[in-house]
């Protein structure tokens, strides 16, 4: 009985940000723009993230994967995220200076994206940077163990989430004092599921959007 109380809780959890909940609904008072092709791979998703990472937005995906399309984006600066079919996370997340920290602080780090969230039990820094005393991470993280749902049925998949962490650093520790999902899906049930490759891509940030569509074009993927 504690052990499906125990699950409920966890799936609860790990449900509340469905991907129903984690992205913007648009408005239809707005008409922003942004759409591309893409060579070298498929796409699963195109995510435009706002530069105070508070409004989400996911893009209707074209010709197969092979495209994008974002409309009714409001005036404002974009991020973007890409994941594909293969695996691999593109993102020209706004993340501050590149972090350089001493072994102690990174280790402290490390603690503080571990400590804010425990139901994934696997996790990855992919980039790291620093505003002031504030780190912005890109995390990705895991849950490849047991899953429960309310009734006590199992879930027969893992789970996979993308977000951006923003820790304050504290004495000797960094604390956790937002945290933004980008993604969740759930992931064909094994152990030891792989992380997604990652690939820092600039031209994919600071996209100013206005009223006038903007197009950019055929982005290339290929693998490296």
């Amino acid at each position: 009985m504690i052990l499906i109380l125990l699950g409920f809780f966890l799936t609860s959890i790990a449900r509340a940000d469905g991907p129903g909940r984690i992205y913007t609904k648009t408005l239809t008072t707005d008409s922003g723009i942004i759409s591309a092709k893409v060579k070298g791979a498929v796409l699963t998703h195109a995510i435009a993230v706002e530069r105070d990472r508070t409004r989400v937005y996911l893009a209707t995906l074209e010709d197969a994967g092979a495209g994008f399309r974002f409309a009714n984006l409001p005036v404002g600066r974009f991020d973007l995220v890409l994941v594909t079919k293969d695996n691999r996370v593109f993102e020209g997340l706004a993340l501050g200076a590149a972090a350089v920290l001493p072994e102690d602080r990174t280790k402290h780090l490390e603690d503080g994206v571990t400590k804010a969230d425990s139901f994934f039990n696997r996790r990855v820094r992919h980039r790291t940077g620093l505003e002031g005393e504030v780190a912005l991470v890109f995390v990705e993280r895991i849950r490849d163990g047991q899953i429960l749902r309310g009734s006590g049925e199992e879930l027969n998949a893992g789970l996979r989430r993308l977000e951006i962490i923003e820790l304050h650093e504290a004495d000797d520790e960094w604390q956790m004092v937002r945290t933004r999902h980008l993604y969740r899906e759930e992931t064909p049930r094994q152990q030891g599921i792989p992380f997604f490759t990652h690939v820092h891509q600039p031209a994919l940030g600071g996209l100013r959007i206005g009223t006038t569509p903007r197009d950019l074009g055929t982005l290339d993927l290929t693998s490296s």
